[in-house]
């Protein structure tokens, strides 16, 4: 999403738009992926030193509840993230590091265990080991 996005999203919600919510929007465009509400704020903080954590929190709230980013839990932890295509979260069980799985929506859908029910949204959450994780793993194998 760009910034611009971004900046239509906090103002259908009546934000006014201040350098500290600008700085989000910047870190989003800069760092898109997963993140948590502290990972944004320790960033931020260096540049726009007067934000608060509450800031942060509020503009990552708007922000998910008007479809801009999403947010899920893994490990006890909210992530969210900036990718709204139908995927899946690998979650390291080695480094933590989260990684985007592809998945075929249309599969999903049409699955014969879901009978006669009608997915709107899901949420996977998978553990394993991330791509280099794995590639480290099997390189010692041998």
């Amino acid at each position: 999403m760009k910034k611009e996005e971004y900046i239509q999203s906090l103002k259908k919600s009546k934000y006014k738009i201040t350098p500290q919510r600008i700085g989000v929007i910047d870190y989003l465009n800069r760092q898109p992926g997963h993140f948590t509400a502290e990972d944004v704020y320790r960033n931020v903080k260096k540049v726009e030193t007067t934000i608060t954590q509450a800031t942060v929190y509020n503009v990552l709230r708007v922000l998910k509840n008007s479809g801009a980013i999403t947010s899920f839990e893994a490990d006890g932890q909210t992530w969210f993230e900036t990718n709204l295509e139908f995927h899946g979260n690998l979650v390291c069980r080695k480094c933590g590091k989260i990684e985007d799985v592809q998945l075929d929506p249309q599969s999903i859908k049409t699955s014969e265990l879901l009978g006669d029910r009608k997915i709107e949204s899901a949420t996977l959450i998978m553990s394993g080991l991330c791509s280099e994780c794995a590639r480290k793993e099997s390189l010692g194998n041998q």
